[in-house]
């Protein structure tokens, strides 16, 4: 704060310099500054200067009359001021120094010490930090290990897709070599009858041999149709039915017929002749390598357990309570029926073997949806197209079968006569999806396309369970799991595990 001092009482006299007139004005008190103290740092130490007195200014003149007062001395001043001016200046400097004391005993560590606030805020974002940095190091490491995975992968589905491609390679090399070889059998059996049945005609050979397949296959239905009435006995009214049956299509051959009459050739003795013997080994072409004259029926059926249960269809084995089986290294053994459900179409048969291969049922618990490809490895038609288990696939076409039963699946599997009992199984994982057991035939008899039939496999798996011992063959010894998508694998385990059931006359 400034304080005002006055330091002269009352009018001085003042002399003009110039006509010598004198004039009493009144003195401006003197204000006398004063330092406030304040807190700062001082460099260094320096002298304060205290400036002089100024000088009243002259406020104009003072006339007493005529005359001039005589000069009148100006009072010394008075060194109160100065005193007071250092009093001030003592005060200022004591302050600064207390000041300077202060401020240099503080501890250097609190004077930048943070707040409570800013140590959290700083905490934070360490942790912040170091999360970041954790997360960063994860996503890292998974990524690096994904590409190690997709790099094994690819790896993988190329070395998978070479040998693909080698596979199918060998199998079109294999087809043409075994088209080839049918190419040339055919034109020697074609040759053959043109030889030594038609005199030469090579057109009528060629019906003569679509007549005998076509009485064969007949044959084959008539054994299979469930009907033992009608069946042949034995080996020779086997034979007899199929002469009479190419006897019966020539007369309706427009070329037999025509070649018949116009060599005046007795059609009866003509077939006896072409019958009796094989082109290529002196025996009928279509005598079957197999007898199964002996037979009143036959289908497919599949290993199920490693101690010899297996599955079929209960109209491939009937009221037999013992069938025989044809392994796949033509070894024939026989088996007992256990238990056939004629509701379901379900047979369990049981035999003194332990398979090498045997196929996994699936619970069923979701139906399959639509498009899903399956298949089926059995014997269609055995008579005719030999007892070498034959490949079939297809797609699921509806969820329900005939007449919309939800016990079965209606599939584009083509199946035929001795296909039945056969095990639809799903192409992606190899488990049995379905017991193949019919085919829809059209009223004027012939066969619709790709329009079959399968068993659902969640009635399968009831059926096995409810024979005890069935049950825990299956459960002891699980069928071992395939590589998934390894369909060479699939068909090959499927096909071994294939067997042709044989149902014995009487």
């Amino acid at each position: 704060m400034e304080a005002e001092v006055d330091q002269v009482q009352g009018p001085i006299e003042v002399q003009c310099p110039q006509c010598g007139q004198q004039f009493a004005v009144d003195p401006e008190p003197v204000k006398i500054p004063v330092v406030k103290a304040q807190t700062y740092t001082p460099v260094q130490a320096r002298q304060v200067q205290v400036p002089q007195h100024p000088q009243p200014p002259v406020r104009g003149p003072v006339q007493r009359g005529n005359h001039a007062p005589p000069p009148r001395k100006v009072a010394a001043a008075d060194d109160s001021g100065d005193k007071w001016k250092l009093i001030g200046l003592a005060g200022a400097g004591l302050v600064l120094i207390v000041g300077v004391v202060w401020f240099l005993n503080l501890d250097p560590n609190k004077k930048n010490e943070p707040t409570a606030q800013q140590k959290e805020a700083a905490r934070l974002e360490e942790e912040q930090k170091a999360r970041d940095e954790a997360a960063a190091a994860e996503r890292a490491k998974v990524n690096e290990e994904l590409q190690k995975v997709k790099d094994k992968l690819a790896s993988e589905q190329k070395i998978k897709a070479q040998a693909e491609e080698e596979r199918q390679r060998q199998e079109e090399l294999k087809a043409n070599e075994e088209l080839e070889q049918d190419l040339a059998k055919h034109k020697q059996i074609v040759n053959y009858y043109a030889e030594n049945g038609f005199s030469g005609d090579r057109s009528a050979a060629e019906e003569f041999i679509k007549v005998s397949r076509a009485s064969v296959m007949e044959l084959s239905d008539l054994m299979n149709d469930g009907d033992t009435s009608n069946d042949p006995k034995d080996r020779e009214e086997a034979d007899q039915f199929i002469a009479d049956r190419v006897v019966w299509h020539i007369a309706r051959n427009e070329v037999l017929s025509q070649w018949v009459k116009d060599h005046d050739r007795d059609t009866k003795k003509l077939v006896a002749e072409l019958l009796r013997r094989h082109p290529s080994r002196g025996e009928d072409e279509t005598t079957p390598k197999f007898d199964f004259t002996k037979y009143s029926g036959m289908g497919s059926g599949f290993w199920i357990s490693s101690d010899g249960w297996m599955l079929t269809n209960e109209h491939v084995v009937s009221d037999s309570k013992v069938v025989d089986l044809r392994l796949q290294d033509g070894q024939l053994i026989e088996a007992r029926v256990v238990k056939a459900d004629e509701s379901n179409d379900l047979a369990l048969i049981k035999a003194d073997l332990k398979p090498k291969v045997w196929l996994a049922v699936s619970k069923g618990e979701k139906d399959l949806p639509l498009g899903r490809t399956v298949f089926t490895v059995g014997y269609p038609d055995p008579t005719v197209q030999g007892v070498e288990a034959k490949f079939t696939d297809g797609r699921i076409s509806a969820a329900s079968g005939m007449g919309d039963r939800k016990d079965s699946y209606q599939t584009t599997v083509p199946v035929q006569g001795g296909n039945s009992g056969g095990a639809m199984v799903d192409f992606a994982t190899g488990w049995v999806v379905g017991v193949i057991n019919s085919k829809l035939i059209i009223s004027s008899g012939a066969n619709a396309d790709n329009v079959s039939y399968a068993i659902k496999s969640k009635i399968v798996t009831k059926f096995v369970d409810s024979v005890p011992e069935a049950k825990d063959a299956v459960l002891k010894f699980p069928s071992p799991v395939l590589p998934k998508g390894d369909e060479r694998a699939v068909i090959d385990k499927a096909t071994h595990a294939a067997v042709l059931i044989l149902r014995k006359r009487g």
